[in-house]
């Protein structure tokens, strides 16, 4: 698969982080995988720009909210979706999610909704590229 989807995966727990990346890779995608933010972006920094990001957001040295901060803060990344994770559901994670995320998992998660949440940031971001390009041309 030459152009294969790409995904990147920022958590500090490892068995979340390795799990997510084998059932991404099983299922296709070239998956990059952090356990910090910083790293991340350096990767982002040197061209390496996902379909998609899988952004916990409790994590040490930056959270996941700086994370997003950053990327919206970039005009090469603020339209990378992102998938958020986290082990709480607290009202100012459902507020970001409303404003910034295509979709918000909590852990635990089982596999199928996870797959369906992949499927639907994907699938959301391309509507969302279609309909940009129509404005555009029309």
């Amino acid at each position: 698969m030459a152009n294969k989807r790409r995904v990147m995966i920022v958590d500090d727990d490892d068995d979340i982080r390795i799990t997510i990346k084998q059932i991404l890779e099983k299922n296709g995608y070239k998956v990059y995988d952090f356990d910090n933010g910083y790293d991340c972006l350096k990767m982002l920094e040197n061209g390496k720009k996902p379909t998609l990001i899988v952004l916990d957001i409790m994590m040490p040295l930056m959270s996941g909210w700086e994370i997003q901060r950053r990327l919206q803060a970039h005009p090469r990344w603020r339209k990378i979706p992102i998938i958020f994770l986290t082990g709480r559901t607290t009202n100012i994670a459902e507020e970001m999610y409303e404003r910034y995320g295509i979709e918000y998992i909590k852990k635990p998660f089982s596999l199928s909704e996870f797959k369906e949440s992949i499927k639907r940031a994907i699938l959301t971001k391309h509507e969302y590229l279609k309909q940009r390009e129509k404005r555009v041309y029309c």
